[in-house]
């Protein structure tokens, strides 16, 4: 019936065995647009006939449906209380309980909240049902309701330890209900204070993207970033950086034959000198190239704030359950400002490249972790995710946590940083996000370089310059030499993810390598620089772009230091100072300039 709707191109592509859950109707309306364009007369179409035979099955969830006797049940609810039972009674720290707690309640959840919806679903439960597909609900909070919240959390996100037995709808004990009260505080609370705070992000973050508008056709760039072949959803609608070819289902099916990994284009090693270009950002959602004029950048900012809005949102709902999943909003400001004294959750990473000598556990449940003779300490919060004799390179995660941006981008070079930083803000927001907006915020905020020896360039020692700068003066004098002999030596064209201005250390060298790269192309200017992430907040001033500082300083107090020094927008390419000169207010300058 759905198949028989669908126009001529999308309906030989659509799959009949595919479930029409949550994700199969985003699936079936992004192929409608990719073949037909926006034909909303047939989506509208779909919309009828799936609340009709909704409303013709007439789905209702009886109290049967929220029942859970199962044995497997009982069995999993009785080694979580006997572990809580331990943790308790243990003479460690308070700090490190509630750690433990707090992971033991996740992973049991999850195992829970598994076999919960297998058993409820096997017994023809229409709740279940709608967990499952995401019409209403989801597992865990079936779980809740039907098995067991296992572990409040108090306001401050720590565990109260008492273990929680009994679901909701079979009611809970004095204690279990006093667990609660805690929790559902910590929603209120939660619901109250996290509302704005996806939005103060949002106007920290678009001044530093905004200017990200798809320009011209093609940079002419032969770098990119390596993909593994089978992941269709990055590589389908993007281009090949060797050949240029654009990447179609077949030919995906053809590169997944031959190759483990394919170099595609990409926004983060983008050449061109204002904006992106339409081959290194791709296909848009309609299956066409993004139109130039696009501006990629606002619709990033504006796309992760909103999954930032619901996700704090959705804190409410949570019931304050105990976990070890991180605030969302906490982990991305966290990131994006990579702060110096305060970074939380950090990782250890490696100083240097080498083996891994030793492993040691401290008196007080902390690891050092020795590579080739230099010590690294873990703290306990943290699980060492290393072992005794494996190869790291400088830069290379040796713990759980967080890498901070600064110390990674100083051992492995700005290019390295760009992708570790995209892929955790994908990792935080969870999927369903274009990965692309994360590529361009990864982009703006690791761009920034120092200055250490200007060579006969016009640069000033200590001068702060975007890294395109840097490649277009380094550019100018270069010469390709074999990869090794290329050591010590500054990278004058970006390759894969080494961004030029890079001083190529033996580990850049080794990794280059192994990827297949013989030769390089290394500036004779004598220019060097250092690598530098400023974080979101900082960035605003070294842009060269008088808009962004809008954002920062006082408008009026802008406009002066930018008349000053003959600041021009991006955008426009108009000098910010006439409105003001002329008396008028800002805003209202002649037409098409402000």
């Amino acid at each position: 019936m759905i198949k028989h709707m669908l126009p001529v191109g999308a309906r030989e592509k659509y799959d009949l065995h595919r479930v029409l859950d949550k994700g199969g109707v985003q699936g079936l309306i992004q192929l409608l647009i990719k073949n037909e364009g926006s034909d909303f007369e047939v989506i509208n179409d779909l919309a009828r006939l799936f609340f009709g035979k909704a409303t013709e099955i007439g789905a209702s969830t009886p109290l049967s449906d929220y029942i859970n006797d199962s044995s497997e049940r009982a069995a999993l609810l009785g080694e979580f209380e006997h572990k809580v039972a331990e943790i308790v009674k243990s003479d460690k720290s308070r700090e490190v309980k509630s750690n433990e707690l707090s992971n033991l309640a996740a992973d049991m959840g999850g195992k829970i909240s598994s076999q919960n919806i297998a058993y409820l679903a096997s017994r023809g439960s229409t709740a279940a049902k709608m967990a499952q597909t995401g019409a209403r609900g989801n597992p865990s909070q079936l779980a809740w309701g039907t098995s067991s919240p296992l572990m409040a959390a108090d306001v401050r996100g720590m565990p109260v330890p008492i273990a929680v037995m009994h679901s909701f709808a079979e009611g809970l004990t004095p204690g279990e209900y006093l667990a609660m009260s805690y929790a559902g505080r910590a929603s209120t609370v939660a619901a109250q204070l996290s509302t704005s705070l996806p939005g103060a992000l949002f106007k920290k973050l678009t001044p530093n993207v905004y200017h990200e508008v798809v320009t011209i056709p093609d940079c002419g760039t032969h770098n990119g970033i390596m993909i593994p072949s089978k992941d269709k959803k990055a590589l389908i609608g993007r281009f090949e950086a060797v050949t240029n070819r654009f990447i179609s289902e077949e030919y995906q099916r053809e590169l997944e034959q031959g190759h483990s990994q394919v170099k595609v284009r990409n926004v983060l090693t983008c050449e061109a000198k204002k904006g992106v270009c339409q081959k290194c950002y791709g296909q848009a959602a309609d299956g066409k190239l993004v139109t130039i004029g696009t501006n990629v950048g606002v619709i990033a900012s504006q796309s992760v704030s909103e999954r930032l809005t619901q996700a704090m949102l959705g804190t409410k709902h949570s019931g304050g359950v105990a976990g070890k999943k991180r605030n969302a909003y906490e982990e991305a400001s966290n990131l994006l400002n990579n702060p110096n004294d305060n970074f939380q959750d950090e990782a250890t990473i490696a100083k240097l490249g080498g083996k891994v000598t030793d492993i040691r556990q401290t008196a007080l449940k902390d690891h050092e972790i020795y590579v080739n003779g230099v010590s690294h300490f873990v703290s306990r919060e943290q699980d060492v995710s290393i072992k005794k004799g494996d190869e790291v390179k400088a830069g290379d995660p040796m713990s759980t946590g967080t890498v901070n941006p600064r110390k990674l981008v100083a051992l492995q070079g700005v290019g390295a940083g760009r992708l570790y930083m995209a892929k955790k803000l994908r990792d935080i927001y969870g999927a369903g996000l274009d990965t692309r907006h994360f590529d361009l915020i990864a982009r703006n905020l690791i761009k920034y370089v120092k200055v250490n020896d200007p060579g006969d360039t016009g640069f000033m020692p200590g001068q702060e310059v975007d890294i395109n700068q840097i490649q277009q003066t380094l550019s100018k004098n270069s010469e390709t030499v074999p990869l090794i002999h290329s050591r010590g030596r500054t990278l004058s064209h970006g390759i894969l993810e080494e961004t030029a201005g890079t001083s190529l250390s033996q580990d850049h060298i080794d990794s280059l390598a192994l990827r297949g790269v013989s030769h390089v192309q290394v500036s004779k200017s004598g220019l060097k620089v250092t690598p530098m992430v400023p974080g979101l907040q900082s960035a605003k001033l070294l842009d060269p772009n008088w808009v962004s500082k809008l954002a920062f300083n006082k408008i009026r107090q802008t406009i002066r230091d930018s008349a000053a020094v003959g600041s021009s927008s991006l955008i426009h390419d108009t000098d910010p100072i006439t409105p003001y000169v002329l008396g008028r207010d800002f805003g209202q300058g002649s037409p098409g300039e402000y």
